[in-house]
């Protein structure tokens, strides 16, 4: 019988991950399209768009950006509560249930006010991926596979975004704005299918040998098994120090990357500075190249964690080291205002955006080491809500 089943969760979850981003980044491509920014204004199709219409089309949606992150914050700290409680397979297919029904409503919006609504519903699903995740990685894996298994994870929201470049404009050319967004959200109800009917815990699978079943549960003493059963509430969590320094990971690091996802394209796309602009016609390849290095990162870094506790090096200070590393490679970032080069940002952009995966593989792989089975997505959940 194969002794690799578990890898075949986390290809799962790599997949959820993926659609999850496509869902998610659908918007920051479609931002992009004349007829949308007319739609959101409420302007005929034949009205020319003007600096102050674009200026107006940005505060707009900043606001509607804002009302997905509040409900994003917000869905961590429930459904990562809501997860410990019914479970990682019920948890999950609530999520993927929820935002499936927000990314098809996108289709069919006609103001700001009624797009903002949907994007809170989006941003409340959504938020059940990576409680969800964590959970399920703290059942199928060893801990010292963990951060391996994380990396892998955490790529499926780079691999989203590549998607997203590809896919989405094309879709728009094609279909039209309304189009990319339903056509993308049936990505989200195929998942809820393959969600519903692949997953299960480790003891109640019957792919699972019983040998890599042991090699799973490996390392949990009779206390390890008795404290997956335990529950804490927000407030207990919070008297821990474990608690803040897994939500610090994320306090310094998650609003850099929704800044990322949300106005890198409109960035490349309107920067004065830079010799050429971004090409529509060729819309996807800066960004397959920045996310697919993104890709790397967040697979190098937790396996280099990974690699470390392998050679001995204890699980504090492998992280501890991999995370500097990730720190100091982000720091070039700074010098973008001065460079003239389309190559030349789209590299800076890259290396940055390898490293901060890389950091938040391991944040988050920290949270499954942290936090006993029956607390990981509460946890995870005041992480991302912190974050946010």
């Amino acid at each position: 019988m194969n002794n690799n089943y578990r890898w075949r969760i986390i290809a799962l979850l790599f997949l959820a991950t993926t659609i999850n981003y496509i869902d998610r980044q659908a918007l920051s491509f479609v931002m992009t399209d004349g007829a949308f920014k007319r739609a959101i204004l409420g302007l005929a199709p034949d009205i020319l768009l003007t600096d102050e219409h674009l200026k107006q089309f940005r505060i707009q949606m900043g606001l509607v950006d804002s009302a997905f992150k509040a409900a994003y914050a917000i869905g961590f700290l429930l459904i990562g509560w809501l997860i410990d409680r019914v479970g990682t397979k019920k948890g999950f297919t609530i999520g993927i249930a929820v935002w499936s029904v927000a990314s098809i409503a996108s289709g069919f919006i006609s103001t700001v006010g009624q797009f903002a609504v949907v994007r809170a519903v989006l941003g409340l699903g959504e938020a059940a991926n990576f409680p969800s995740s964590m959970k399920a990685i703290s059942e199928w894996y060893p801990k010292r596979e963990r951060s391996t298994a994380t990396g892998i994870l955490n790529a499926g929201s780079n691999m989203g975004v590549i998607a997203t470049a590809l896919l989405v404009p094309f879709l728009m050319q094609q279909f039209g704005w309304r189009g990319a967004f339903l056509i993308s959200a049936v990505l989200g109800v195929l998942m809820l299918v393959i969600w519903w009917v692949s997953y299960t815990k480790p003891e109640e699978s019957r792919g699972l040998s019983e040998k890599e079943y042991h090699y799973i549960t490996e390392g949990r003493d009779v206390a390890d098994q008795t404290a997956q059963k335990n529950r804490f509430s927000w407030l207990e969590l919070s008297r821990y120090r474990q608690t803040w320094a897994f939500c610090f990971g994320k306090i310094f690091a998650d609003p850099v990357w929704f800044f990322y996802l949300t106005w890198l394209p409109d960035f490349l796309l309107t920067n004065n500075q830079l010799d050429r602009k971004l090409d529509l016609k060729n819309f996807g390849i800066p960004f397959l190249i920045i996310y697919v290095v993104s890709d790397i990162g967040s697979i190098f870094f937790g396996w280099l964690a990974t690699n470390l506790m392998k050679n001995g090096w204890t699980e504090n200070k492998a992280r501890k080291l991999t995370m500097l590393i990730c720190a100091l490679s982000v720091t070039p970032i700074y010098l973008i205002p001065s460079v003239h080069s389309f190559a030349g940002v789209v590299a800076l952009l890259a290396l940055a955006t390898a490293a901060h995966q890389g950091w938040s593989t391991n944040v988050y792989a920290m949270s499954t080491t942290l936090f006993s089975q029956g607390s990981v997505a509460t946890a995870t959940g005041m992480g991302g809500f912190l974050g946010e």
